[in-house]
């Protein structure tokens, strides 16, 4: 079977994923694995986003760095139970602590030198997402950086439609419409929906969401689905081993918000 040729891109457009796992949560490839598919898919970046834990990155950053891949730190980060919404942090400086609301996990995102982005909104669950009466909630206090317009999840037919039309509703507030792979097998399932973006490197990445110039992109590449025993294997992973890490105390620490001093408060009303 010939190999599938990738949708043609504009000059100066880079691809990223922005929502990637690795062994260090319930992916199933180490981050270096990682790196060396998305090298071989064409992408220029990739974030790797971990179920509430920042892994060790540094041999993936310098593998990527000699494949022509940026690697950018980020976190899914599982708020409150219930129901345990899930928000991404990208570029951030430092692990940010689960089982916050919604509200405080995003602010903490911003505190910490993040992009906050609403993971795979509109899943007809009860868990993990997010629902359109509660993101119009968080809207109304919160701003986010992103939302992943078109994503992987299992999702009811019209979902695509209403979400298109609560972005249009809320963009002011709801940010950059992205597209996620949400990929936990590496090379099995990295690029089937990515965010296009001008440029070519991280930094050009973080630009593009902050102005809302990026896009979706469904059909990236077509890897071959994986194995039924490693489906299995990741669903084991997901529902078995990472509960008990976090009960542990092992995944699920980290930093919550940074909560401003009255003297910090004083000095910054005194600014204006």
């Amino acid at each position: 079977m010939s190999e599938r040729v990738r949708p043609r891109l504009g000059d100066g457009l880079g691809v990223a994923e922005v929502h990637a796992h690795t062994l260090a949560s319930d992916g199933m490839v180490s981050a270096v694995a990682l790196v060396r598919a998305a090298a071989k898919s064409g992408m220029r970046v990739l974030c790797i986003t971990d179920h509430d834990t920042i892994p060790e990155l540094e041999p993936a950053m310098e593998v990527g760095a000699a494949l022509g891949v940026d690697v950018v730190p980020g976190e899914e980060v599982t708020a409150s139970f219930p129901p345990g919404i899930h928000i991404v942090g990208l570029f951030l400086e430092q692990q940010v602590r689960m089982h916050m609301s919604v509200e405080d996990t995003v602010a903490a995102i911003h505190d910490h030198g993040g992009l906050a982005v609403i993971a795979h909104p509109f899943m007809p669950t009860w868990f993990a997402s997010m629902s359109p009466r509660r993101a119009r909630r968080l809207l109304e206090t919160h701003t986010v950086d992103g939302i992943e317009l078109r994503h992987t999840a299992p999702v009811l037919p019209g979902t695509w439609r209403r979400l298109d039309a609560f972005y249009a509703e809320h963009r002011d507030r709801v940010g950059a419409a992205l597209g996620s792979g949400d990929s936990h097998f590496g090379e099995h399932d990295l690029g089937r929906v990515v965010t296009v973006f001008p440029g070519r490197s991280a930094a050009d990445l973080r630009a593009a969401i902050l102005a809302r110039t990026t896009s979706p992109l469904a059909g990236w590449t077509a890897p071959a689905a994986p194995a039924l025993n490693l489906r299995l294997a990741q669903q084991y992973k997901s529902m078995v081993w990472l509960s008990s890490e976090r009960r542990a105390g092992r995944v699920g620490g980290g930093a919550g918000r940074i909560e401003e001093s009255p003297l910090s408060s004083v000095g910054r009303a005194g600014d204006s």
